[in-house]
């Protein structure tokens, strides 16, 4: 992630995070110029959508953790139960239509 952090801080950068299920990411999220989540999307599906040669949407499924330390206070068998998280359930982009 170090690697990621230092190309972040040197340019302009785009980061696509395969989530599986919630991650603390605030370090990428505040240092890069845009934030992608995905959820097993292709190469050329994700550059589609980044490019404007689809529509990209997606909302999140649940809330990301702005910290381990809200992670460790949660209990696992509430959802979207921390205080103060990164994003929220549902966050994202909705059925927008691309301009061409």
């Amino acid at each position: 992630m170090k690697e990621i952090l230092v190309l972040c801080d040197t340019v302009p950068t785009v980061v696509a995070v395969h989530l599986e299920r919630p991650a603390v990411i605030w370090d990428i999220a505040e240092r890069s110029a845009a934030l992608l989540a995905t959820y097993g999307a292709g190469d050329e599906a994700l550059l589609d959508g980044l490019f404007g040669r689809a529509r990209a949407c997606g909302r999140l499924p649940f809330q990301l953790p702005r910290s381990m330390e809200e992670v460790r206070r949660s209990r696992p068998d509430v959802p979207q139960e921390g205080g103060d998280p990164l994003y929220l359930f549902g966050y994202g982009l909705g059925r927008q239509s691309v301009r061409g």
